[in-house]
């Protein structure tokens, strides 16, 4: 059977992916391992995993086709695997959309090795920020399918296109909000172009899929999403999020600009590393145990207001000197040649770059803070996925000029296609060279082992635990965490009502002397290994679990499905919407194969 050069292209498109990834994850892909991500779940339930998806449905109506990997394989399997498949399918959905616009197949799949590799893009892994990676899923292709539903018509690209746009809206949705305002902007972009008006029955089918998918979603974006910012900002009044200030209008202002992008820290889109790698002392302690280069974060982004020192990222803001020569190389043939798509995202790049600074922007981004819903997107950094996003677009486009140029010079077509594919190439390892150092492996052996301390938790009738304890294997509150027991580190929390500590704790004066007070006593001893946690007698022990007088335990979590709602009715409506969006989606693939 003869292998079609699309088929060929889009094989080794997927295998030179799968190679950098396996690059970027190596030693996570172990299903007792996982790459440090503080901020996402990383040990889980013995069982229970398809109750839980089940439960999540009835009682939100939310559903997506990710969603379906809760019903394949252990929770463990996808840790990695979430990210990793995301930044594929995003790298997949820039070669779609610069196809469509007539790129040739190395140049639009060199973007989106270019894409899927891009630093802020891809590293946000290490903060495990998940919710980034399931827009990614769906969001990129919105692009591709805006411009071909405008040139082409047919109901398939309608269809699809209102779909990717809902099924990108239930998790991050101030992301979600932007891309979708600029998947927007681009779409009249794309009628302006073809100068012609888009057929109305298409709009109408994209928008009833549109709103038949994300209605459960929309309703918690505007119900509690939107009231949990207000909550935050109002608890921020006062407080170093607020720079201080007491003001409502002056502690919004500060709160949703926190996390604004320094000017100099643009040095870091063409040079890695220039201000070191990540704050997140996880990261640190675990990569340099394991042979990693990684260095402390020393810029100022995530810096208070106000304040002179201090700052907090957990993600890279390089964009790959080889990609900016590229984009560089299209604005230049783009002006020259007068391409209006090139002209769109050189502008478009320029006024995102502009917002991500924020507050060091203030007059620009104070247009941005007076926009519906302005005021509720916090971190202006945000807006550099956008920049990101625009510049990977010019580098197909550069990457495509290059290949003209080339064989404007009597260079050898398949010489020449070599050529734009080791750029390509090369740029993406440059990219996954720097992406690697976000990745800390944390070993999950002790994590998922037997924990008699959990049990004897739950024994006594649950209640919130204060981790003060370090095992071989990382922080043994992963362990409590498969067991549903609440974790904190914050051991003067009012609801702690346990207090697992380590023996060292008693040789301690003023610990001691805290505990004392407490009226605190011990109700079971531990050793603490690499292999797992067991119980101690005497001299041997390591870890001592402690409980508090005097706290009541909160009623634990039903673990009864919720009663069926009008969530649970638009959950159907969205769950059938899908399948028949996704049908005749994978009919149209089936009939375009066999072409």
């Amino acid at each position: 059977m003869r292998i079609r050069p699309k088929h060929a292209w889009l094989l080794a498109f997927v295998a030179a992916f799968a190679a950098l990834a396996g690059f970027v994850f190596w030693g996570t892909w172990s299903l007792d391992a996982c790459p440090v991500m503080p901020d996402a779940r990383m040990t889980f339930p013995a069982s229970g995993n398809v109750s839980d998806f089940f439960r999540e449905w009835i009682g939100t109506g939310r559903f997506t086709p990710w969603d379906l990997t809760s019903l394949v394989g252990s929770p463990y399997l996808w840790q990695e695997l979430q990210y990793a498949i995301a930044a594929l399918l995003a790298a997949a959905g820039l070669a779609y959309y610069l196809r469509g616009r007539g790129l040739s197949r190395p140049a639009s799949y060199g973007a989106g090795l270019l894409l899927g590799f891009c630093g802020y893009w891809l590293t946000l892994f290490s903060a495990g920020h998940a919710g980034w990676f399931r827009w990614m899923l769906y969001g990129v292709f919105a692009f591709g399918l805006a411009d071909r539903a405008v040139r082409k018509g047919k109901l398939k690209n309608w269809l699809l296109l209102g779909a990717c746009i809902a099924w990108a809206s239930f998790y991050q949705p101030d992301l979600w909000f932007l891309f979708t305002v600029f998947t927007g902007i681009y779409f009249v972009w794309c009628c302006v172009r073809e100068r012609k008006l888009p057929d109305w029955k298409g709009v109408v089918a994209a928008a009833a899929v549109f709103f038949a998918i994300g209605a459960p979603s929309f309703i918690h974006a505007f119900g509690s999403d939107l009231a949990g910012r207000d909550k935050q900002i109002e608890e921020s009044k006062g407080t170093s999020l607020s720079g201080g200030a007491k003001d409502d209008d002056d502690a919004r202002w500060i709160f949703v600009t926190n996390w604004s992008l320094p000017p100099e820290e643009s040095l870091e889109f063409f040079l890695p590393r220039v201000n070191g790698d990540t704050s997140c002392q996880m990261t640190l302690a675990l990569g340099r145990r394991q042979g990693s280069d990684v260095k402390p974060y020393t810029g100022a982004l995530g810096r208070p207001y106000g304040a002179e020192q201090g700052n907090y990222r957990q993600h890279s803001l390089y964009v790959g000197w080889v990609t900016c020569l590229l984009s560089l190389l299209a604005v230049v043939v783009g002006f020259r040649r007068r391409r209006g798509e090139i002209l769109f995202f050189f502008f478009a790049g320029v006024v995102f770059w502009l917002f991500s600074m924020g507050r060091y922007c203030a007059p620009v981004y104070r247009l941005v803070y007076a926009l519906p819903f302005g005021d509720y997107l916090r971190a202006p950094v945000k807006w550099h996925h956008l920049t990101e996003f625009c510049l990977c677009v010019l580098a197909g486009f550069g990457l495509d000029s290059l290949l003209a140029i080339l064989s404007s010079r009597g260079v050898p077509a398949r010489m020449a296609t070599g050529v734009v594919c080791a750029v390509a190439l090369f740029g993406a390892c440059d990219l996954a060279r720097i992406d690697r150092l976000y990745c800390a492996v944390v070993d999950l052996t002790l994590a998922k082992s037997p924990n008699p301390a959990a049990d004897e938790v739950l024994k006594r009738g649950g209640g919130k635990v204060a981790d003060l304890v370090e095992g071989g294997g990382g922080f043994t509150s992963w362990s409590f965490s498969t067991k549903r027991v609440d974790m904190t580190g914050d051991v003067m929390d009012p609801e702690v009502r346990f207090i697992w500590a380590g023996r060292d704790i008693l040789g301690n004066r003023q610990a001691s002397a805290w505990l004392k007070a407490k009226e605190a006593r011990p109700v079971g001893s531990y050793v603490v290994t690499q292999k797992g946690i067991k119980s101690a007698n005497g001299q041997s022990a390591t870890a001592i679990l402690f409980e508090l007088p005097g706290v009541t335990p909160k009623p634990s979590a039903s673990t009864q499905m919720p009663p069926v709602s009008y969530l649970t009715w638009l959950g159907v409506l969205s769950l059938a919407t899908t399948v028949a969006v996704l049908g005749c989606a994978a009919k149209g693939a089936i009939r375009l194969s066999r072409r």
